[in-house]
């Protein structure tokens, strides 16, 4: 019974939880990259209203609090003022990494089951 119910109720539940986390993280990824390259925010922002004129120059500014920067294999986070990297070798990039395995191994079991 309760098996039947975190296979109908709670694992749908996480997994349309979690493919809209990665879409979000995706989307903020890409308009990071496109709306404000590291180190290059101003030079884009004057080169656009000079190119394209007033209006098109408030829509490409970007003024958000969180930005995802993806490098080769690293991540930086940019919260704020406030700089983080992320990288492949990070113990918490490890952690996240067991705790997926985990939870997949779970799910292949209660599947199986």
């Amino acid at each position: 019974m309760k098996k039947k119910y975190i296979t109908r109720k709670v694992m749908p539940s996480i997994i349309i939880l979690f493919l809209m986390m990665s879409g979000i993280i995706s989307i903020n990824i890409k308009n990071t990259s496109s709306l404000s390259p590291l180190g290059n925010t101003n030079e884009n922002y004057q080169l656009v209203s000079e190119e394209f004129g007033e209006d098109f120059s408030n829509f490409i500014k970007d003024n958000s609090f969180l930005k995802i920067y993806k490098e080769d294999s690293d991540i930086l986070v940019r919260i704020g003022e406030n700089n983080f990297r992320i990288t492949n070798q990070s113990n918490i990039t490890k952690q996240v990494e067991i705790l997926v395995n985990n939870v997949r191994e779970k799910i292949n079991t209660v599947i199986k089951d």
